[in-house]
């Protein structure tokens, strides 16, 4: 990167010695100019030496303006650099040792910090929170069953509003119950339920993945919690014999 200058530093002793030239140029012998003299029996000096004078005054100013434009650049990267003060701390200077960085946080609810986990205690909650990614759809649809608004599910599950629309939009639960044949009537085999992708014919293709693991005879589905076999979306069953 380049030198920063200041204006004072650059146009401004520009325009100065500009001036000076001009001055000396007119102080020549063929400019015609006599020497008055301030006072009688006062040394005389040409305009030539109140010219150079002059410029070597301007070009220290120049110098130390420079050094002191350097030393406002040094404390200003210092400045910018240093750690900030912690809270209630003394902002005044200290010969002591720098102070520690603020420990992390505790997480609300949990009574624990970044600073205080421990290898079993990190490894326990990564396990426990894939768990509950991965039963987050599931959780926002069954709220929102129970009649909770978005921003109270999004709240509660420490998630965004936008999180749990999206969730809303695009997914469906369907709850399930498995069926073999005892004679001449059903017997339950299983029951659960399962988020899926909301689509046309999710529950069938639900319903037909259900049959070919399983075995059973007859799966029945439900949009949400489960009810009477009469209110089931779909009742699915092998041809007897097959």
């Amino acid at each position: 990167m380049g030198e920063k200058r200041s204006p004072l530093s650059d146009r401004w002793f520009l325009d100065q010695i500009a001036v000076v030239m001009q001055q000396f140029q007119r102080a020549q012998p063929d400019s015609q100019v006599p020497d008055t003299p301030d006072a009688p029996g006062a040394p005389r000096h040409s305009g030539h030496e109140d010219l150079t004078a002059r410029a070597a005054r301007l070009s220290a100013q120049r110098a130390r303006l420079e050094q002191e434009e350097a030393a406002l650049q040094a404390d200003v990267e210092r400045l910018n650099h240093a750690p900030a003060p912690a809270p209630g701390s003394d902002s005044g200077p200290s010969s002591g040792p720098a102070p520690r960085p603020p420990r992390s946080a505790p997480v609300p609810d949990l009574d624990i910090s970044a600073d205080d986990l421990t290898l079993t205690e990190a490894g326990r909650i990564r396990r426990a929170y894939k768990i509950t990614e991965a039963a987050l759809p599931r959780l926002v649809l069954e709220a929102a069953a129970d009649g909770l608004d978005a921003p109270a599910i999004a709240r509660g599950l420490a998630v965004t509003p936008s999180y749990v629309y999206r969730i809303l939009r695009e997914r469906v639960r369907y709850s399930w119950r498995l069926d073999v044949r005892d004679g001449g009537t059903w017997a339950v085999r299983s029951s659960g339920q399962d988020v899926v992708h909301r689509a046309l014919g999710s529950e069938t293709r639900l319903g037909e993945e259900l049959l070919a693991e399983s075995g059973a005879d007859r799966v029945l589905l439900w949009e949400g919690a489960r009810t009477t076999d009469a209110e089931a979306i779909l009742d699915l069953a092998r041809p007897e014999g097959a």
